[in-house]
């Protein structure tokens, strides 16, 4: 394992999960990711003196449980946690892409492929501290690169700037968003009931910790039927990357560049042409065509027939990274307009 591997399992134990002495971790992994779930629990053994567990899947199903026991005398378990390392692989050529989906019920391969939208389970509480870990291959540098990066700039003080940054977005009123840049001119309305939601999450017991190396990511909900204007992003369609021109009108997207991927992708569901909700950071705009995230709607319903007309409700995502230098504006609900970002920066 590199020294990034190494430095990203302790920081997975100790600043995303924040494990504590008694916590029992269980990870779920690919059978591919397992030596990396292995440097995890061996980092947990030394904080938590607990057994973790490792649930090892192919696609989704459990296919054995590998345990890993503390030097005795070793500690009961006090509480638990929770961590899925997800696999991104790299994108495929166009052949062999259009021959992975047979049809829009393939969910297995969808997943595979980072079109299944979060599902809408709306009675959901883990209460128990919870992270999802992205995993590259061994050979991808660049990724296991970026990640120690963004470990180097200290994760407590930029999720402090993050919590910041959400609780100021809450509490501005914000009725809608534009977006501009170099090819971008875009617009959205966000509902009231809308959060801007982040990874840093708090339990009924007060326990803090994040769910990802994204915590600073802000998501925030968008009126599917109000998206103007265009947006050129790169997008990975049916394990394709590619560079594709996206315009709405009156929140349906109404042309796009040819592709093949993206017309067989969207004729699964037509909502998947409308907005589902947007993900913001520092020199980060991400626009999710499809399902919404529940995590960013303020008051949960007890049933799916009381969510809110404008919650997109698609079983299918398509996210599109806008780039790195886009402005935001927003307006509140009195009509005063500000400024968010420059050039991709926050100005707060």
């Amino acid at each position: 394992m590199s020294d990034e591997q190494l430095t990203y399992a302790r920081t997975i134990v100790n600043d995303l999960l924040a494990l504590r002495l008694g916590d029992a971790l269980s990870i779920n992994t690919e059978e591919a990711d397992v030596p990396f779930a292995k440097l995890v629990a061996k980092e947990a053994l030394s904080v938590t003196d607990v057994t973790v567990k490792i649930v090892v899947t192919n696609n989704g199903k459990p296919t054995q449980v590998l345990e890993f026991d503390p030097t005795p005398p070793a500690h009961l378990p006090r509480s638990y946690a929770m961590l899925r390392l997800s696999h991104v692989r790299k994108a495929v050529d166009e052949g062999s892409c259009l021959d992975v989906i047979v049809d829009s019920n393939d969910m297995g391969a969808i997943q595979k492929l980072g079109h299944l939208a979060d599902p809408v389970v709306l009675d959901r509480r883990i209460a128990v501290p919870w992270c999802v870990a992205e995993v590259f291959d061994e050979d991808d540098d660049s990724s296991w690169e970026a990640i120690a990066r963004m470990i180097a700039l200290n994760i407590p003080n930029q999720s402090l700037s993050a919590v910041y940054r959400s609780k100021s977005l809450e509490n501005s009123d914000i009725a809608e968003l534009y977006f501009s840049g170099e090819g971008t001119d875009f617009s959205v309305c966000v509902p009231k009931e809308s959060l801007f939601a982040g990874g840093h999450k708090v339990l009924q017991s007060g326990r803090e910790f994040l769910t990802g190396m994204d915590f600073d990511r802000l998501s925030f909900l968008v009126d599917k039927d109000s998206a103007n204007g265009y947006f050129t992003a790169d997008a990975t369609i049916m394990g394709k990357r590619q560079r594709i021109r996206f315009e709405f009108k009156d929140g349906r997207l109404v042309s796009w560049t040819q592709s093949a991927q993206l017309e067989r992708l969207l004729s699964f569901d037509e909502q998947l042409k409308r907005v589902g909700y947007i993900s913001m950071r520092d020199n980060e705009v991400i626009v999710n065509l499809g399902g919404a995230v529940l995590d960013a709607l303020s008051d949960v319903p007890i049933s799916e027939e009381l969510l809110p007309q404008w919650f997109n409700m698609s079983l299918y995502t398509l996210r599109c990274d806008l780039g790195k230098n886009i402005d935001i504006c927003c307006t509140n609900g009195n009509g005063i307009s500000k400024v968010l970002a420059k050039n991709g920066v926050f100005v707060e």
